[in-house]
Formats: structure tokens, sequence, C-alpha cells
């Protein structure tokens, strides 16, 4: 019995250095655990295609404008029969002068104070009219004149032609060239 008291004595000292007690259960098991390093994994490599560009031509309209820059080059203040030339063809044509201001520069205005009066009401309807002169050569007591006619600021009629004369008050625009382009302008003359 010693020996089965000895044997009871191992197994207790032996429980109890396990970490045996009374407060394991003798059929508890301890499952293993098993730890796993995180893990990385890196993506796929991608690819980008970018789409084709196509590079588009741009066309720019640009609407015609009026310079102060003289036409033709003609030069103010270059040759004082041309400026005078140039002042009469200017306010004889305008939509803006009056009959008063226009039978300065007009040689023989007599009777045309309707037409003008007309011609005012046409070019109100075409935003307004002027003449651009582009080239001037004098002759003595004549000029051959070059002029593009503008409606609106827009040269409509290009390249047309007239004459100057000087007269004992200065340069004027005859009447026959004056009539013939209240004419064109459906406004006639007397």
């Amino acid at each position: 019995m010693q020996r089965l008291s000895a044997l009871l004595v191992a197994g207790v000292l032996l429980l109890s250095a396990c970490g045996g007690g009374d407060d394991v259960a003798a059929d508890t098991t301890v499952a293993p655990t098993t730890t796993t390093a995180p893990t990385t994994t890196q993506p796929p490599a991608t690819t980008t295609t970018a789409a084709p560009t196509t590079t588009l031509a741009t066309t720019t309209t640009v609407s015609p404008t009026t310079t102060t820059a003289a036409p033709g080059g003609i030069v103010a203040g270059e040759d004082p029969d041309v400026d005078a030339i140039v002042l009469a063809y200017s306010i004889a044509f305008d939509s803006e002068s009056d009959f008063a201001t226009k039978s300065a520069y007009i040689d023989d205005p007599a009777g045309l104070e309707e037409t003008v009066d007309a011609y005012l009401a046409v070019g109100d309807s075409f935003g307004g009219v002027s003449v651009e002169v582009a080239a001037v050569t004098v002759e003595g007591d004549a000029a051959e004149v070059s002029y593009d006619l503008l409606f609106g600021g827009n040269p409509t009629y290009p390249d047309l032609s007239g004459t100057a004369v000087l007269t004992d008050d200065g340069w004027k625009v005859p009447r026959t060239v004056f009539c013939s382009l209240m004419s064109a302008a459906r406004v006639g003359c007397p």
C-alpha cells in the first residue's frame, strides 16, 4: 500500500506541477493554435492604353473691318489736293451728312435735296453707307478716283471709279458722278 500511496502522491504532485487543480476540468482539450504571418499580395501589373488623339485644324472667319490706316497707300497730310478729294468723296457719299453739308462737296448741287434725303433713308436701312478712297491720280484740274463703297462698314462694291474736279471753291464730286451712284442706290437725281 505504500506503493499505492506513493503513486497517488506522485500523481497529485504531477497534476499540480502541470497547472492542474480544481479549476481545470480533466476532459479539457486545448486545440493547437496556428499563427499565420500576414501576407502581402501585390496587385497584378496594369497596362494603360491611351486612346489615339487626333488634332483637327481650326478655321477662323474674320469679318471685314475698316481700318484707320490709309487705304491704297494714301497718306493723310502728304498731298493737300488728295486730302481734299478724299474729304469730298467721303462726305458726298456717306449716309450721315445732310444736304447742307454735302452741297459744299458736289459740283452743281441745285435741286438734290430730296435725293439726299432719300439716300440718307437708304443708308439707314443698310447700317450706314460710306466710301473708302483707295487711289487718287491728279492731273491739273481733274482727278481720277478709285474707291470702295461700304455698307455697314463692310466693302460691298469695291474698285469703283469716279472723278473729281477743281473749282474756285476747291475739289468737288461732279454732279454726274454723284447722280450715277444715287441711281445705283435707287434714289435717282432730277
